[in-house]
């Protein structure tokens, strides 16, 4: 059995998290605050997560890389479809990259998650991220009708997305995404999109935030 370190928000997390569920291997899920640099530091010797643990106590991070490391270890009837469309997709999803961090990042810490539980892990990630968005939570969350009116134009310009009975890597590469996207209310949804993240989730056993949306 593996020991899978990662936050619930972090979509790197959520490639690891979902391989992990689809494939059944054994494993056991720790939580960490989000300013808790001391375990990561500790394990892998620098601020990253997801970090994998197996039992003869080494750890690696690097999201792909233990999904490699997961699917060595997994049954022949749970390896992944190859990537097919995920370049195509992450390209969109790339253009976004400004405005869904305007979204995301001050919604991260007006939900209820796990690693934002104290005020010390909750002022760690703002004061990281005002930096990246190079403006206050405040001032992001005042452009609310901005962003969403660019991120329903990236909605609408995806290609085709649907899920199957096997999860595939272009699943992992594009779903994370999407996913957090979820904690947004007020965001327009084609249905093939929402019924796609809906099924993955299902598939993979990932939290979804609709009914926490903000």
């Amino acid at each position: 059995m593996f020991t899978l370190y990662q936050y619930l928000h972090c979509p790197f997390c959520v490639r690891a998290d979902m391989v992990a569920n689809y494939t059944g291997v054994p494993h056991k899920k720790v939580l960490l605050l989000n300013d808790d640099d001391e375990t990561c530091h500790k394990l892998i010797g620098k601020k990253m997560v997801p970090i994998l643990q197996p039992d003869d106590g080494t750890a690696m991070g690097e999201s792909l890389d233990i999904v490699d490391k997961i699917l060595s270890l997994a049954p022949a009837d749970k390896q992944l479809q190859p990537a097919q469309q995920a370049e195509k997709v992450t390209t969109v999803l790339s253009k976004y990259s400004s405005d869904m961090n305007g979204l995301l990042f001050p919604r991260n810490i007006l939900i209820d998650q796990p690693e934002f539980a104290t005020a010390g892990a909750r002022d760690y990630f703002q004061a990281k991220k005002e930096k990246v968005i190079a403006m206050t939570f405040t001032e992001a969350m005042s452009k609310t009708e901005h962003y969403i009116g660019r991120i329903n134009d990236m909605l609408s310009k995806l290609p085709l997305l649907k899920a199957s009975a096997s999860l595939g890597m272009d699943d992992v590469l594009i779903f994370p995404f999407l996913r957090n996207l979820t904690m947004v209310k007020g965001l327009e949804w084609p249905q093939p999109v929402k019924q796609y993240v809906d099924d993955i989730a299902a598939l993979t056993d990932i939290h979804l935030y609709w009914q926490q949306a903000v």
